[in-house]
Formats: C-alpha cells, sequence, structure tokens
C-alpha cells in the first residue's frame, strides 16, 4: 500500500491562508506520515486545472491512499466530483483527510459527499455568475464604443456646415442653417478633432 499527498491551492505563501499550497503542506508535514510522493496542482487566476491529480489517478494502485487537508480541493463542481467519486470506485482507492475518511466500500457518511456536491455546486454556481456579470460588463462596453464611433461619423452636409463656418461667422451660418451658435461650436470642434 501507497501513500500519497494532495495539494491544490494557491501560490499565496500565508501559512494561515487555508486555501494557499503552504499551508496545506505545512499541514501535511505536521501528520508525520512518509508519503511516497506529493502532488501540488498550483491555482493561477481563472484556470484551476488539476493535472497533478490526474497524474495521481493514473499511477495508483487499489489499496492506495491520498491524503489531502480539505476534501473539496479535489474538485471545483459537480461534475467533477462524480467523475472522482467513479474512479475512486474503479481503482479502490481511499481518500483521507482529517474530516472523513471517503473509502468507496464503506458507506458511512453519504451526508459528506452530499456537502461536497453541494459545495462544489455552489462554487459552479458562483464562476457562473461571475462570467454572466463579465459578459454583461463587455457587452456593455462594445455597446458604448459603437455608439461612440456612431457619433464621430460626419455627414458631407455636417463638413458643408463646417466649410460655411470657417468662410463666414457664426451669426451668417446659424442663419443658413437654422443650428444654434453652441450645436455650430461643438460640430466645428468636432471636427477639428478628428
Amino acid at each position: 500500500m501507497s501513500m500519497y499527498a494532495y495539494v491544490a491551492g494557491t501560490t499565496n505563501d500565508d501559512i494561515n491562508d487555508k486555501g494557499s499550497i503552504a499551508c496545506q503542506i505545512d499541514f501535511l508535514k505536521q501528520t508525520n506520515v512518509d508519503y511516497d510522493a506529493y502532488y501540488v496542482d498550483t491555482f493561477t487566476g481563472t484556470c484551476q486545472a488539476r493535472f497533478q491529480l490526474q497524474k495521481l489517478l493514473m499511477i495508483v494502485k487499489p489499496g492506495d491512499m491520498i491524503d489531502v487537508m480539505d476534501v473539496s480541493n479535489l474538485t471545483s463542481n459537480v461534475r467533477e466530483l462524480c467523475c472522482l467519486l467513479t474512479a475512486l470506485e474503479d481503482l479502490q482507492v481511499t481518500i483521507f483527510s482529517d474530516e472523513i475518511e471517503l473509502d468507496m466500500d464503506d458507506n458511512r457518511d453519504p451526508y459528506y459527499v452530499a456537502k461536497m456536491l453541494c459545495r462544489a455546486d455552489m462554487v459552479a454556481m458562483m464562476q457562473h455568475s461571475f462570467a454572466t456579470k463579465k459578459m454583461c460588463h463587455l457587452k456593455h462596453q462594445i455597446a458604448l464604443r459603437r455608439n461612440n464611433d456612431k457619433k464621430q461619423e460626419f455627414t458631407q452636409k455636417d463638413y458643408q456646415i463646417y466649410n460655411m463656418l470657417m468662410n463666414s461667422d457664426y451669426r451668417t451660418t446659424q442663419q443658413a442653417t437654422g443650428l444654434s451658435r453652441s450645436t455650430l461650436y461643438r460640430l466645428k470642434k468636432r471636427i477639428q478633432k478628428q
């Protein structure tokens, strides 16, 4: 039987932050267990891929144990949790932490599995909500840019009014076009900016 340690978290070096890799490795070292290997997945930004966990699941044999600080570090959504539970059942591997020993042959803790499902579902829901808000913000920004681009487009008539204003004064241009002095001034400034 082999004993492996799995750690997943942020690169934050704060030992008091339970989500950091440093805290989890410190916790596992305090158990005084001689692990065959440590597998560490580092989360950067929005990427929470667990490549090292997949590598670990490919080398474990029936009867092996995987020690983690928090079982919820193994998954980030319900789909991943379901896949992990299926893999554990097929591999006959035990996941061990302070909270629980998750062995697929033992059905003592169905409530904890339900809690993991709820937590993973909540994380997935929060990620979806964040993505939706970000998409709405981006759509709003695109709409603003399109409106600004439309405002900057000048017609042939605008250029004719501008030429008239440059060749005469405001009063004459006002009488000829029917536009107010402030509108003529804004048009002049916009065309000159261009």
